[in-house]
């Protein structure tokens, strides 16, 4: 049977199209390291900075005009034998006439046999074999993606049954695949983290960082049996330094016990050839302190280097390094995280409001209520301190003027207004001063105009001066130059919360799973928060030979351009809420004590999964 050239070529030029209209202005050329064109927009955040940076100092491209044949294609059974007969058997030269069977399958991997009604018989693989190993292609794959995508061995299984897909591998063998990958993942995570050191002593400009540490848990509450700990650089791009599993148990001792008392022997020479994942004895509190610890101590065995450290975590873990700390000749210093020391304001003044409840205040009783410290007023107060501290978090000076300016601005009246420590990007009594009746309000690209009368009007905001002054110990403490000293240079724990909102997609806290699953997807977490789903690319192709596969290129490329595409969203809706939160609630009480919106600065350290 005779094909014209014509229709095949046609047919090839169709295919090529297709794959071509799946890869972003694919028929464009890139003169400006444009690595994500999602949309024809400019990006900007911590996202597109690493990303980008880390394809400028990599080949991981998506070639688009290299082997498109190198994917899989989910095709039924039944079109391939219908395919068949539409062929010409070489032996009896005649239209192929026989019947399909699976002669070998090894999880995703089959064997497929045409045998013709002559006897003739062509055999083909599903999948090729991993050069230097026995393992298929589609399995490593298989392995690597169920984790990837968070559903483990289970959820896979699943999937195929869904699909009408032969099962996966068997879960034994399944998890020596994990074992099997996890290698080369640890490899490229070390190098990730290394270049994050680097480039975090380049940031600074010294090997004198800033670094904070946080730890998380498998499983909710205070009972799990796996923790992970993390060490992160404290700049704009924020990154993983160091990374260590912390485990209560060893699925693998817990799995001997069952043939200790039948086959001792066996028993003995498999606990003792095993890797144990047992690293931790004690409770699952104290896996934070103990973690973090041991990764400051190893830094210069494993980066070679010991750095000056300002070290931004929790007070149990502060107090064990400045009073043992890891090396001799290296300072250590304490940072506090602005978010948490600014929810001191908030705890305090509900812990007063709740105190006088019962205490007639102003011709009332307590403190709260319509018209007084009401619970959104507490936590604008909390956020008022806030914005005072990061604004001025290198000089303690205008640090305590910023926070005694809230109290004064919320006590003015009309009669005795005491404005002189505020400041004109928020205080409207100000504004008014210098626009005389009409006082503007800027956010970002929106003009919002309120006019006051003939003169601003400080009854619509201001709290009744008992009040005022019932709250005052509150910032007699609060803006005492001793409290405000401990979080001069201070900053924040967002970035680590950000970095295990990625590490659990990998493994839910809702299922459990092994210590080396829980290494596989930190190391996954590790490549994708530090340098984008693309870093993931070079790991699948040294495990499985090539260059990683046509359409494995192209998905982590569009991953990381939605993962740019909706930081972006997030960090403009954020903004645009808080735009109209704020000028509502300014027109009708608070006339322009606000939350600065110009600066783009307190924005930067808003909490976005996977942002940063």
């Amino acid at each position: 049977m005779k094909v014209s050239s014509k229709i095949i070529n046609s047919n090839a030029h169709n295919t090529n199209k297709l794959k071509h209209n799946l890869i972003t202005n694919a028929n464009e050329t890139s003169n400006n390291h444009e690595y994500f064109t999602y949309t024809q927009r400019s990006f900007t955040g911590p996202s597109y900075q690493k990303l980008t940076g880390f394809l400028e100092k990599t080949t991981t491209t998506t070639n688009i005009n290299g082997d498109m044949n190198d994917h899989y294609q989910i095709i039924h059974n039944r079109f391939l034998l219908q395919l068949m007969q539409q062929t010409i058997c070489i032996t009896c030269k005649s239209l192929w006439d026989g019947n399909i069977s699976v002669v070998q399958r090894e999880g995703l991997y089959s064997s497929i046999l045409f045998t013709c009604r002559c006897s003739e018989q062509i055999k083909i693989n599903t999948s090729k074999q991993c050069p230097n190993a026995g393992r298929r292609d589609v399995n490593i794959r298989s392995a690597v993606g169920a984790n990837f995508v968070g559903i483990g061995y289970q959820g896979l299984a699943k999937l195929c049954a869904v699909l009408n897909l032969p099962p996966p591998l068997d879960e034994d063998h399944f998890s020596r695949t994990i074992k099997y990958v996890l290698p080369f993942f640890e490899s490229y995570k070390f190098n990730s983290m290394k270049r994050a050191v680097e480039e975090a002593c380049v940031h600074a400009n010294d090997h004198n960082i800033t670094v904070s540490g946080d730890g998380s848990w498998q499983k909710r509450g205070f009972a799990s049996l796996h923790g992970i700990v993390a060490v992160m650089s404290n700049c704009s791009e924020s990154k993983v330094l160091d990374l260590k599993r912390m485990s209560k148990m060893c699925s693998i001792c817990t799995g001997l016990l069952s043939i200790k008392v039948s086959d001792e022997n066996k028993y003995l020479n498999l606990k003792a050839n095993h890797e144990c994942e047992l690293n931790h004895r004690g409770s699952s509190g104290s896996m934070e302190v103990e973690g973090i610890y041991n990764l400051f101590s190893r830094s210069q065995t494993k980066y070679n280097s010991v750095i000056d450290i300002s070290v931004l975590a929790m007070r149990r873990l502060c107090t064990k390094l400045l009073h043992n700390p890891p090396y001799d000749d290296v300072s250590i210093i304490k940072i506090e995280d602005i978010n948490h020391f600014s929810k001191k304001m908030l705890h305090r003044l509900e812990k007063i409001t709740k105190d006088l409840k019962t205490t007639r205040i102003g011709g009332k009783l307590g403190i709260g209520g319509h018209g007084r410290l009401t619970k959104e007023m507490t936590i604008r107060f909390k956020q008022y301190y806030r914005q005072a501290i990061s604004k001025n978090k290198t000089d303690l000076d205008e640090m305590i003027r910023a926070v005694w300016s809230i109290w004064r601005h919320k006590a003015s009246s009309n009669l005795e207004p005491h404005h002189e420590w505020c400041s004109l990007s928020f205080c409207g009594y100000l504004k008014s001063l210098e626009t005389g009746n009409k006082t503007n309000i800027y956010f970002d690209f929106v003009l919002y105009v309120t006019r006051i009368g003939d003169e601003y009007d400080h009854d619509g905001h201001k709290l009744p001066l008992a009040v005022m002054k019932a709250i005052r110990p509150v910032f007699d403490e609060l803006a005492h130059p001793d409290t405000l000293r401990k979080v001069i240079n201070g900053s924040s724990q967002n970035a680590n919360e950000s970095f295990h909102s990625v590490l659990w997609k990998f493994a839910p806290k809702n299922r459990y799973s092994s210590g080396a699953v829980i290494d596989l997807c930190a190391a996954l977490a590790v490549l994708s928060y530090n340098d984008g789903n693309q870093s993931i690319v070079p790991v699948i192709a040294e495990m499985t030979g090539g260059d990683g596969g046509f359409y494995t290129h192209i998905g982590m490329k569009r991953f990381d351009e939605k993962r740019i595409y909706r930081e972006h969203n997030q960090k403009r809706g954020k903004v645009n809420k808080s735009i109209i939160t704020t000028v509502t609630s300014t027109l009708q009480l608070e006339n322009l004590m606000i939350v600065d919106n110009n600066n783009q600065e307190q924005f930067d350290d808003s909490y976005i999964p996977r942002a940063y």
